[in-house]
């Protein structure tokens, strides 16, 4: 975008972007009813929707709860597995597969007893 520099970048989940955009539809409705948001907005609320596994908050409070317990577990990967939710070692051994690091299957037992905690 012309003249907009990058302030700051940070990982969000499915989640907290459904949230964000919500926000922006309810500010855009005041300033103009009549097309509140653009079509890319519309399309990337609807992904948001039908994706999102979580609510913005949870989906805030498990990525942190990731990332503290492991310090392997960065904070895109951790963003990842809130987004996916998997629900068996092979699902996170696919999300592992081109990193680094691939979780002992402890860790990973772990990780899914985490998950299923916040599962909704």
């Amino acid at each position: 975008m012309i003249g907009r520099k990058k302030l700051k970048e940070e990982y969000i989940s499915i989640p907290e972007a459904k949230e964000l955009l919500l926000k922006r539809k309810e500010e855009g409705a005041e300033e103009n009813p009549e097309e509140p948001i653009f079509y890319e907005a519309r399309v990337s609320i609807e992904h948001a929707e039908r994706f999102s596994k979580l609510s913005a908050e949870k989906a805030k409070e498990l990525r942190k709860k990731l990332t503290g317990l492991f310090e392997w577990l960065d904070e895109r990967i951790a963003t990842k597995i809130v987004d996916i939710m998997p629900e068996d070692y092979f699902d996170i051994r696919v999300i592992f597969a081109k990193e680094e690091h691939m979780p002992t299957k402890e860790d990973a037992e772990k990780i899914l007893e985490i998950l299923d905690e916040y599962r909704e």
